[in-house]
């Protein structure tokens, strides 16, 4: 398991030194076309985890579009949603205007505050990323592998977070035009997480490769294979639904972490049935009342990092908060 922090520039020069870490820990990087105009693009791979990025600095504050796929078989420079089995998530264009129709992560131009790294390079392999893009204010993302519920191939996933700037939405974390994290609220369905599960026993259609967490009809993937609906993620839960009232405490020994499970959900039959097929590793929901954005506790010899979602507030006056909702990651034996 490994761990960077500092502070960056850019999102070009966030995506330069994740690069760097990434391939110090065994990770690929397939291309990287640093910004001509107003966009880049970077891949990465490790096993079977294959994504891939767009980006601008110049443009809707700046836009970071994300693809995932079963290779990593682009030129470099072909675009990244032309690569085998591309999940169908992550706009299809190469206008940074449009980046962020799709999923992404946005608003976070540089230069940042401050940013995380969190890898593990064995199994599951991850990449967990968290940006202070400016004072109190997060973004996150990442990809990798679930802690699968039995044993079947696939589990990968890629997540990024759309925050709706609409002045009616962007203080209110439960809105469903926002994706955040894992997330199976997300309106817009191909902002949301996808996860691959061509190998999972019992899936409806055999010509599924991917999932998608969300509450809307899954739709394709770009080869127009029709995709599984997931339930779960970071706002919709059952355990956040029981769970997310309480608060973590350092007065006491009372920190409730609880995990970001992921269900698939068949609607064949009537009632639906609900297969739990995993959750991510090393990440917790949390509220985050009693902490300050970033703190760190140690918890059983390991270090957990707590961030809000957004920003940790409540004053409902239009501007990006998530009022306590938090997640937190470990860093192993810190």
């Amino acid at each position: 398991m490994a761990f960077q922090t500092g502070t960056s520039t850019s999102i070009e020069n966030l995506l330069t030194q994740l690069s760097t870490f990434l391939q110090a820990n065994g990770w690929t990087q397939n291309f990287f076309n640093t910004i001509t105009g107003d966009v880049g693009s970077i891949g990465f791979s490790k096993n079977s985890i294959f994504v891939s990025f767009q980006y601008t600095e110049a443009t809707d504050g700046g836009t970071m579009a994300m693809y995932q796929a079963t290779a990593a078989d682009q030129s470099p420079t072909t675009d990244p949603w032309t690569a085998t089995g591309d999940s169908g998530n992550g706009n299809q264009t190469n206008t940074a205007s449009s980046f962020d129709n799709s999923r992404c992560v946005n608003a976070f131009a540089g230069s940042h505050t401050a940013y995380f790294f969190f890898e593990n390079d064995a199994s599951p392999a991850y990449c967990h990323v968290v940006v202070e893009v400016d004072a109190g204010r997060y973004r996150h993302f990442g990809f990798g592998e679930i802690v699968k519920t039995g044993d079947w191939v696939g589990g990968e996933y890629c997540y990024g977070q759309f925050i709706d700037p609409q002045s009616t939405r962007i203080d209110l974390p439960s809105s469903a035009f926002h994706t955040v994290g894992m997330d199976n609220i997300g309106f817009n369905v191909s902002r949301n997480p996808t996860m691959r599960v061509d190998g999972y026993p019992g899936e409806p259609d055999p010509l599924t490769e991917w999932a998608v967490l969300g509450e809307v009809t899954p739709g394709n993937d770009s080869a127009g294979n029709p995709r599984w609906r997931c339930w779960g993620g970071w706002r919709n839960s059952r355990e956040f639904s029981a769970f997310h009232g309480f608060q973590v405490s350092l007065a006491s020994a009372y920190k409730p972490l609880f995990p970001c499970p992921i269900e698939l959900r068949d609607t064949a039959p009537a009632p639906d049935l609900a297969f739990r097929v995993g959750a991510q590793a090393d990440v917790r929901m949390c509220n985050i009342a009693n902490l300050d954005p970033g703190q760190v506790i140690n918890i059983a010899g390991d270090d957990w990092y707590f961030f809000p979602w957004t920003r940790k507030q409540f004053l409902q006056n239009n501007t990006e908060e998530s009022w306590n909702a938090g997640v937190a990651y470990r860093r192993e034996n810190a």
